[in-house]
């Protein structure tokens, strides 16, 4: 993909949107209320070891690959026979797969704006495998997915939707919620509230009855001094007071989502400037209003 073929796509990626112009991600939540218990989520959280600082990678191993109506489609071999691919994916040979351990695969197909996501991916001898995974429209408005049913996210939420892509930051704004991944074993274990479908089951470390359920919607405090941030890490800050991010998974410590960039020359983030990110701890959040909190089915 050349050049001119790199900033067409970025063009086509920001014309499909994420989910509408007031979508779960795109609706600002700057006045939205805060949960009544909102202090004893944050507080549970920090007695089960959120401790440390929020990052994001400077060197991203998150990838969008960008298919038209023209890509070839392959049927995806499930890996366990509860996550079913009814639909074929958009795929071709040089298409990237994060090469971590989650092996996330992001495909944007833009000639009709469908969003195909999976987890645990393999691409191999023409064939293509994933654990779980879910499409959608980025057109329309977020469909949850049913009770239980994680995408490539343990939470169900999108994952392309919720991160930060560089031409994003370079256009000095996001406009969008992000995703947010907590340290393992501080939040729910199979809790979830809407928008999110599922959990990841991993027992809370802490005691009190306030586990974060999945799918929480929390923002940055207004008051949050970013005066010192460059302006990588103050766009992502703006976008957590502006937009929030929802709790979508959990990692070794707090952790947000950005994209590698769409072309191969050199890397656009400032690894100075996202180190900020690390003066932000969850006792600077607030938890919006929740709502009715769900239970994994059979959990």
């Amino acid at each position: 993909m050349g050049i001119l073929a790199i900033a067409a796509a970025a063009s086509i990626l920001n014309a499909c949107g994420l989910f509408g112009s007031n979508s779960v991600y795109t609706r600002a939540v700057s006045t939205a209320s805060v949960d009544e218990d909102s202090s004893r989520y944050i507080q549970a959280m920090m007695q089960a070891g959120s401790t440390g600082g929020f990052w994001i990678a400077a060197d991203p191993v998150e990838f969008v690959n960008v298919a038209t109506g023209r890509t070839p489609t392959l049927r995806v071999r499930q890996r366990v026979p509860y996550h079913r691919f009814p639909t074929a994916y958009p795929w071709q040979a040089d298409f990237r797969i994060e090469p971590l351990s989650d092996a996330h695969a992001i495909v944007v197909r833009t000639d009709d704006c469908r969003l195909f996501e999976s987890y645990n991916t393999t691409y191999a001898d023409g064939v293509l495998s994933a654990y779980s995974g879910a499409i959608w429209s980025l057109g329309t408005p977020f469909v949850p997915l049913p009770g239980g049913e994680p995408s490539a996210m343990a939470s169900g939420l999108s994952l392309y939707a919720g991160m930060v892509r560089p031409e994003e930051v370079a256009s000095g704004a996001i406009r969008h919620a992000l995703n947010w991944a907590a340290p393992a074993g501080t939040v729910a274990q199979w809790k979830f509230v809407r928008p999110a479908s599922d959990a990841e089951g991993i027992p809370f470390k802490g005691s009190s009855a306030y586990t974060l359920p999945y799918g929480a919607h929390l923002r940055l405090r207004a008051s949050f001094d970013t005066s010192r941030f460059g302006p990588q890490s103050a766009a992502i800050a703006q976008a957590m007071k502006t937009y929030g991010i929802y709790l979508a998974d959990t990692a070794r410590e707090n952790e947000l989502y950005d994209a590698s960039p769409l072309s191969d020359g050199p890397n656009p983030w400032n690894a100075p400037d996202l180190a900020a990110l690390a003066a932000i701890h969850v006792s600077d959040l607030e938890v919006l209003s929740l709502g009715r909190s769900e239970r994994v089915p059979g959990r």
